[in-house]
């Protein structure tokens, strides 16, 4: 699962993280490894942009054979793994794409035992909460409450919040991608 935000919003946001996506997406299914590809990906934004043009980078590889999930972010929001009424916050500190040469990947790794939901958003969704400092923190809170497993119900339901904290309007983009591992092969 990846997502990628561009600064900003509108045409220019969607271009640099369309192509973020989409480079990332040619280099993993030609063989490269997921450090070198953020590497290049990093690189390419940082040399091609004239302008102030970043994307963040936040990426989540399961291994439905190990349980393992590792979490790769680059500028990105925290990603929840939802587990009944528990949820853990997996987040980093980092810069996105583009604004230094060199870039030092966030990787966490945590085994899955099945039945987790991984929830990811664009900052778009965090930040729409302009009440609180700690921007996961009600994310968080409407997860643990949220009762149904149906990812597309809660996917339904955190945009609408999103938008409901902006009284009706959407003050940026807003992605929300979720997934749940329903089962480890072993």
């Amino acid at each position: 699962m990846a997502i990628s935000d561009g600064m900003g919003s509108g045409p220019r946001a969607k271009k640099s993280s369309s192509t973020v996506i989409k480079m990332l997406e040619r280099l993993l299914t030609t063989g490269f490894d997921k450090d070198v590809s953020i590497g290049l990906i990093n690189s390419s934004v940082n040399l091609n942009s004239n302008e102030e043009t970043y994307a963040s980078i936040d990426i989540s590889v399961f291994d439905s054979t190990t349980g393992n999930i590792e979490f790769i972010k680059n500028g990105a929001c925290p990603t929840f793994i939802k587990s009944r009424n528990r949820v853990e916050v997996v987040k980093a500190v980092s810069l996105p794409a583009g604004i230094v040469d060199n870039i030092d990947l966030v990787v966490y790794d945590k085994e899955l035992k099945g039945g987790e939901i991984i929830v990811m958003c664009s900052d778009g969704i965090l930040e729409s909460n302009t009440e609180l400092a700690n921007k996961e923190i009600w994310v968080k809170d409407l997860l643990e409450n949220i009762q149904t497993e149906d990812i597309q119900k809660i996917a339904d339901i955190l945009l609408q919040e999103s938008i409901d904290n902006g009284y009706g309007i959407a003050k940026d983009d807003m992605t929300v991608l979720i997934a749940k591992i329903e089962k480890i092969k072993q």
